[in-house]
């Protein structure tokens, strides 16, 4: 009963023991797979390197060309209204960014005032230089959205004209019919428009101006009531709109090729512990063996001496 007893509790001992062993043969594996898991709060990094990789990026040239444009909205404002203009556009691409414009055209207004019966007419070529900017982020793409100011500036002369004016106190009248007024303005004008592809190089787009008069030459008869390139002066401030076809003269983004640096971040490989200490194991046997070697060397050259020595004797 006794050697029962002692071979149940051998038993209980071995299975004891195995069970240990599994569980810290999962706690190794467990510790080795968090090293290769991402750095957590709390936890020192890894040691990295930085490898530095040159690869090619498209950029766009400085030059991208130039596009014609021309609007359509002002002949039509002309037929239908008071007031319309002619006009067209020349505009300089630079890297599909900035984009420096220049505008001409030539405006007409003839207009009479039904409840006072006063005439106003001018026809005069006006100007208008300034900078776009394409606020959208891919400059690869052939459509725009743009955000821009302009300065403009007109030369004319003008003819007013209306019934007699009738003195209230002296009596008798005086005819009101004054031509050729001399005058200069000059406005400024804040822009946003979109531009789209619709075939190759050909565009459609759309500008809604807002408009600043800065200054008018002043005349002893009367302010002129139209700019020709701005529009009506009822107040110092207006609004306007062109509505353009466009043409892109550059056949096309012009790209270039460029290296970049590119760097990539990786894990510098760990030494092997047990590899360390199988090589320090290694070099020691060396060291012993070497040992070994040379006392035996030193004792076959002790042998030889005493052989020679009782061959003497």
């Amino acid at each position: 009963m006794e050697l029962w007893n002692d071979m149940k509790k051998k038993r209980i001992t071995l299975h004891i023991l195995i069970v240990l062993f599994v569980f810290l043969s999962s706690l190794s594996a467990i510790a080795q797979e968090q090293n290769t898991d991402p750095v957590m709060p709390g936890e020192s990094p890894k040691p990295t390197k930085y490898v530095a990789l040159e690869e090619e990026k498209e950029h766009l040239v400085f030059f991208q060309g130039f596009t014609l444009s021309a609007d359509v909205f002002g002949p039509i404002s002309l037929m239908v209204s008071d007031y319309g203009t002619l006009e067209g556009a020349l505009r300089l691409n630079l890297k599909n960014t900035y984009l420096p414009i220049v505008e001409a055209g030539y405006g007409q207004c003839d207009k009479k005032d039904f409840n006072t019966s006063v005439s106003y007419k001018v026809k005069a070529p006006f100007m208008r230089v300034g900078i776009d900017l394409n606020l959208l982020k891919d400059k690869f793409q052939d459509n725009r959205l743009y955000l821009g100011v302009r300065y403009g500036f007109s030369s004319y002369q003008y003819d007013i004209a209306g019934p007699a004016m009738t003195d209230p106190v002296w009596g008798g009248s005086e005819p009101f019919n004054f031509k050729g007024i001399d005058c200069t303005s000059h406005w400024g004008e804040v822009i946003f428009g979109a531009e789209v592809k619709i075939y190759k190089n050909f565009h459609m787009g759309w500008m809604i101006r807002y408009k600043k008069e800065f200054s008018s030459t002043t005349s002893d008869y009367a302010k002129p009531s139209c700019i020709p390139g701005y529009g009506y002066t009822t107040n110092s401030t207006c609004w306007g709109g062109t509505y353009s076809l466009i043409f892109d003269l550059n056949w096309g983004k012009k790209k270039s090729h460029k290296r970049g640096v590119k760097v990539e971040i990786k894990d510098i490989p760990q030494q092997d512990e047990n590899a360390d200490g199988i090589e320090q194991e290694d070099e020691e046997k060396i060291e012993k063996e070497g040992e070994t070697d040379n006392g035996e060397r030193t004792g076959n050259t002790e042998k030889v001496s005493t052989g020679e020595a009782n061959t003497d004797i």
